[in-house]
C-alpha cells in the first residue's frame, strides 16, 4: 500500500495550488458577487493543461489520470469551488462523453478544442445522469433523416451559461417503436394502456444551434460564479453525426461518466472542506480572547481538530475513488460514498468556520460565508444521488476496497 504521491502527481498538486493562490483567489469573491464566470482563470488553467488533465495523451489529453485531476480540483476548490466545479463539468460531463462515445465527425471538429480548453463544455449534473438514478431528461428528440429534432428543456446545467458545447440527454422512441416518443407517463399513446420502456439518446449541441436558448440561472445561494444555465430546445436540428453512442443508449453514456464525475465532484467538495478548515484555523490562531489565541481554548481546539480530520478523510476518500478508476477496478460504490461524505464534510466545515469567525463570518468581506453557500450547492447535487447509500446500508454495496 502506497500513500505517497508520484513526482508527476506532486507537480500537478503544486501547480494547481500555486495557480489557485496567485490567480483564482484574487478574483473569486468578485466573481461570486457579480455571478460571473471567471473565464480568465479558466483560460489560465487550460494553458496549464488542466482542461484535459484526466484524459490520455494519445487522445489529446494531459495524461494526469483521475487521481491527478482529483488533486488539481481539490487545490482549485480551496479558493474557488465555482471554478473547480466548472472545470469538473467541462472534463467529465462534456469532454469525457465525446472522447468515449463520439463519432469521427464530432471528434474531428470538437474534441481538440475541448481538450485544449479553447472551447468550454457543459453537461447534466451527475444526479440526473448517473448509474443509480433514472435519467431526468426534460427533452425529447425524434429522428428526421440525418438529424434529430430536439424539443423541451434541461435545467441546472453547470457551466452552461458560458459553454460552447453541451452534452444533452433526450428521450427518444423505444427500439422497435413507431418513431414517436413516449408520453410523460410512459404510455404507448394508442389507447392500449400498455407501457413502453423509455430510452434516452446522448447528443452533442453547439451553442449557436438554431432553436437553442441558453438562459443563465441567477440569484443562486452558492456556486454563483459557476455559470449554471437553463436550456430550452425549440425544433433544434442536431446532426446524427453528433450523437454520442448508440440511439437509445444514452443511459450507457451517463453511466460510464458517472464514477469519474462523482469522484471529481467529491474532490471539489474535499477542497471546499479544506479551504473552510484552513480559514477557521488561521482566524482562530490570529484572534485572541482572555490573553491567548482562541485556537488554544479547548472548545475551539476540539472543533478545529474535528474539521481537520473530516477534511483529510474527504480528501483520501476522493483520491481512493480516483485511484480505483485509474486502476480499472470496479467502483464498488467508492465514488458515491466519497461524494456523500465529502459534501457533508464541506457543509459542516463551512458552518463551523462561520461560527469560529463569529460576526465576521457573516460578512462577505471574509470567504467563509461563501464556502458555506458553495458547500450547500454541492450537497444539494448529491441529494439526487443517495441510492448508493441506501444500497450500502442494506448490505448491497460493492466490494470493499483494499
Amino acid at each position: 500500500m502506497e500513500f505517497g504521491l508520484s513526482e508527476e502527481e506532486q507537480m500537478i498538486r503544486d501547480t494547481a495550488a500555486r495557480f489557485a493562490e496567485q490567480e483564482a483567489a484574487r478574483r473569486a469573491a468578485a466573481a461570486d458577487e457579480a455571478e460571473l464566470f471567471d473565464r480568465r482563470s479558466f483560460d489560465g488553467m487550460a494553458e496549464l493543461g488542466f482542461a484535459a488533465l484526466p484524459w490520455p495523451e494519445e487522445a489529446g489529453g494531459a495524461g494526469g489520470g483521475f487521481a491527478g485531476f482529483a488533486l488539481a480540483l481539490q487545490e482549485l476548490s480551496r479558493t474557488s469551488a465555482s471554478l473547480g466545479s466548472a472545470l469538473w463539468g467541462h472534463a467529465y460531463l462534456a469532454a469525457g462523453p465525446l472522447l468515449r462515445f463520439g463519432g469521427a465527425e464530432a471528434k474531428r471538429r470538437h474534441l481538440g478544442p475541448l481538450m485544449a480548453g479553447t472551447a468550454l463544455g457543459a453537461g447534466m449534473l451527475p444526479g440526473a445522469a448517473s448509474a443509480s438514478s433514472r435519467l431526468r431528461a426534460g427533452a425529447a428528440a425524434r429522428r428526421e433523416g440525418d438529424a434529430y429534432v430536439l424539443e423541451g428543456q434541461q435545467g441546472y446545467v453547470l457551466g452552461g451559461a458560458q459553454a460552447d458545447l453541451f452534452v444533452v440527454y433526450a428521450e427518444t422512441a423505444a427500439e422497435g417503436g413507431d418513431g414517436t416518443v413516449d408520453g410523460a407517463g410512459g404510455a404507448r399513446g394508442d389507447g392500449s394502456g400498455t407501457r413502453r420502456r423509455k430510452r434516452y439518446t446522448a447528443l452533442l449541441l453547439e451553442r449557436d444551434l438554431p432553436g437553442l436558448t441558453v438562459r443563465p440561472v441567477t440569484k443562486k445561494l452558492g456556486l454563483r460564479a459557476a455559470g449554471m444555465a437553463h436550456l430550452t430546445f425549440e425544433g433544434c436540428r442536431v446532426p446524427a453525426a453528433y450523437r454520442l453512442g448508440r440511439e437509445g443508449r444514452g443511459a450507457e453514456v451517463a453511466r460510464t461518466a458517472a464514477a469519474g464525475a462523482r469522484c471529481g465532484l467529491a474532490s471539489v467538495a474535499a477542497g471546499l472542506a479544506r479551504g473552510a478548515a484552513d480559514a477557521a484555523l488561521g482566524y482562530a490562531r490570529a484572534r485572541s480572547q482572555f490573553g491567548k489565541p482562541i485556537a488554544k481554548h479547548q472548545a475551539i481546539a476540539f472543533l478545529l481538530a474535528d474539521l481537520e480530520t473530516a477534511a483529510d478523510a474527504a480528501r483520501l476518500l476522493a483520491l481512493q475513488a480516483a485511484w480505483r478508476a485509474d486502476a480499472g477496478e470496479p467502483d464498488g460504490g467508492a465514488s458515491a460514498l466519497a461524494l456523500r461524505y465529502a459534501a457533508d464534510a464541506a457543509m459542516n466545515a463551512g458552518i463551523q468556520a462561520v461560527q469560529v469567525y463569529g460576526g465576521y463570518g457573516y460578512m462577505k468581506e471574509y470567504p467563509v460565508e461563501r464556502y458555506m453557500r458553495d458547500a450547500k450547492a454541492v450537497q444539494m447535487f448529491t441529494a439526487l444521488d443517495r441510492l448508493p447509500r441506501t444500497r450500502r446500508g442494506a448490505g448491497k454495496g460493492g466490494e470493499r476496497s483494499g
